[in-house]
């Protein structure tokens, strides 16, 4: 399709600057003012799933073990290790089944207190405890305890068949049943406590199977590998440590988290101010480990409004604005404006839809029957359902009129140039009204097509492209069919994220960065029965579906060694993703950046994103 745009991106490296330089004072050069879309949604790292937390919070108040090597996605360097664990160090394994790592020695939190291995060990496992629906901890429990999660270890050791089995009234959050609390126990002493491991300044983890992308999962960016204070922490009344208290901690309310809006990390920032849905304010840690950073204090404001924004920019009021690729053109010219371009790309978005809708509160699924006036709980289970808006959606139109150019199409799952990405023209759905008319009349034995539907599509406020994309489903739904109501409707983006986590968004669009840059990390999380969205946002019916059609190759894929066996199997599954509509994949984007020219240090890594920032590197000067 469009692959050699990005194919020449990615080699030559264009990087187009416009600068237009200024000689007026520097505003406010003590501070860093960052002007995104969209909220934070938690300052607990093992909560977190949301991009501006991960990316634009949480790394710059916690460090992790090892750290990548600026704008690498492959090279790591260490961070509160003092080493890369290799065969050629000693520090793995022959067999890739023991890890260790020396822990830097004389590292202050935030508080004050020194970093030993005891707190690295019980971060690791309060990941593992913590383990929330939704959640990222899942990536921990594949290679160190060969599961997916601390529920189904402990149904396997008590004997149910499902975790809330175990609770008076069925109430996970609730009373164990006194006869369930020697086995829940023993989830800790003979399963969790038994993957990482003290011998004096060095932490051991303990894996499971050979698992290849190991050391991808551990540096930083990756939240769920954060180092927290381990004395801190339980005071603030996180998990005790303990083995008989563990699911009192496990999987619980976002604001009920003890360590929701509070910080303590080694960071090189510490929270001063946090309002939700507003801004957040950091200040300098001036005993970090590597020294204290050239700024002192960084604000992210959360604007969903692009007029607000670009008037920030222009003023000087804000010194790094998240500028849609629609409104590029407007800052091109603007004075002591810095823009780079051509950044390649590692997110994918994507339109999914929920196969089993949640009916309770649900206020976007009108009469929740298939009478013209709303949609089954069902609707999506039915493929020409879901094949139908995948030959409704106008992608080279949306690409090239929306995007300005600056996207590729984007087939399955895996985005390129990740292992098992294919551009077979197979897997791309075109653009067919006629085809979409032929699947739709085929929908729930024609009665969709001769009772219609009303349900609503949800984009989060302030993504013009999101919305745009939206509009687009609505309008020509409505051309084919005006028995067809699909109104586009724009949330709040912690309220986007409850909606499909609660999965009561019938559509919704996503833009989903990896979480590490291996293939299973999209696979599991996208089409996995227990994967971060597959298995919390499609419902019951999904479940089943990639319980018997997908988890089974997923597994093959992941213990294969063999790059080209490996390739061949993630290319089965995006078949299957293809052939089955899983989700509706749009596009791969072409990222830039957009700064005052007073800012400097800045570098772009594509696993986070050029919306969020590491304020360590920057200072500001004319």
């Amino acid at each position: 399709m469009k692959r050699n745009l990005l194919v020449t991106v990615l080699i030559l490296a264009l990087i187009a600057v416009f600068a237009s330089f200024s000689f007026a004072e520097v505003k406010n050069p003590d501070i860093i003012i960052s002007v995104i879309k969209e909220g934070v949604e938690t300052m607990d790292p093992h909560w977190a799933n949301d991009n501006p937390s991960m990316f634009e919070v949480i790394s710059n108040c916690y460090d992790n073990l090892l750290n990548y090597k600026r704008g690498s996605t492959s090279e790591f360097v260490p961070m509160l290790a003092t080493e890369v664990p290799s065969v050629k160090n000693g520090l793995l394994s022959e067999d890739g089944l023991t890890y260790t790592f020396p822990i830097r020695k004389g590292v202050k939190f935030h508080n004050g207190d020194i970093l030993t291995p005891e707190d690295i060990a019980y971060s690791i496992k309060r990941a593992l405890v913590f383990d929330r629906a939704g959640g990222l901890s899942y990536l921990f429990f594949e290679p160190l305890l060969n599961c997916i999660g601390i529920e189904e270890i402990a149904c396997k050791v008590a004997g149910v068949e499902k975790y809330s089995d175990m609770f008076e009234a069925n109430d996970p959050r609730g009373e164990l049943k006194s006869e369930y609390k020697e086995a829940m126990s023993k989830v800790i002493t003979d399963y969790v406590d038994k993957v990482v491991s003290i011998d004096g300044n060095k932490v051991i983890f303990h894996l499971a199977h050979s698992y290849g992308a190991f050391l991808s999962i551990i540096p930083h960016y990756c939240p769920w590998s954060s180092i927290i204070d381990k004395k801190w922490a339980i005071e603030q009344g996180a998990w005790d440590g303990k083995a008989d208290t563990w699911w009192k901690y496990h999987d619980p309310v976002k604001e009920k988290d003890p360590l929701y809006q509070i910080v303590n990390g080694t960071g090189p920032f510490m929270l001063k101010k946090w309002v939700p849905g507003e801004t957040v304010m950091l200040e300098r840690f001036d005993d970090h480990w590597r020294g204290p950073a050239k700024i002192k204090n960084v604000q992210t404001k959360f604007i969903t409004e692009w007029t607000t924004r670009k008037l920030m920019l222009q003023t000087g009021d804000a010194d790094i604005v998240s500028v849609p690729i629609q409104y590029l053109d407007e800052v091109k010219e603007m004075e002591g404006v810095r823009i780079i371009e051509n950044l390649p790309s590692l997110a994918n978005i994507l339109f999914m839809w929920t196969w089993t809708i949640n009916a309770k509160g649900n206020s976007y699924i009108g009469s929740g029957k298939l009478d013209g006036e709303g949609i089954p709980l069902d609707f999506f289970s039915d493929i020409h359902v879901r094949r139908g808006f995948c030959y409704l959606f106008p992608y080279d139109v949306y690409i090239s009129k929306v995007l300005k150019g600056k996207a590729m199409r984007s087939p399955s799952p895996l985005e390129y140039p990740l292992l098992g990405f294919s551009d077979d023209p197979e897997l791309y759905y075109e653009f067919s009204l006629e085809k979409a008319k032929e699947e739709f009349e085929q929908a729930w034995g024609g009665q969709l097509w001769e009772k219609g539907c009303k349900f609503n599509i949800n984009y989060p406020e302030g993504w013009v492209e999101h919305k745009a994309a939206c509009d687009m489903i609505s309008t020509y739904a409505k051309m084919i069919n005006p028995k067809f109501e699909i109104t586009p409707v724009g949330l709040q983006w912690s309220a986007s994220l409850d909606a499909a986590w609660t999965e009561k968004c019938p559509i919704f669009i996503y833009k989903i960065t990896p979480d590490y840059p291996d293939p299973h990390n999209n696979i599991q999380y996208l089409m996995g029965s227990k994967g971060g969205l597959s298995g919390f946002c499609f419902g019951e019916a999904y479940i089943k579906f990639a319980e018997k059609n997908v988890d089974p190759l997923i597994r093959k894929a992941l213990k294969e060694t063999d790059p080209e066996k490996r390739a061949a199997l993630y290319k089965e599954l995006t078949q299957i993703a293809h052939d089955q509509a899983i989700s509706l994949y749009l596009y791969q984007p072409i990222a830039h950046f957009v700064e005052r020219n007073w800012v400097k240090g800045w570098y772009y890594n594509p696993l986070r994103s050029s919306d969020y920032q590491d304020f360590y590197s920057l200072s500001k000067g004319e």
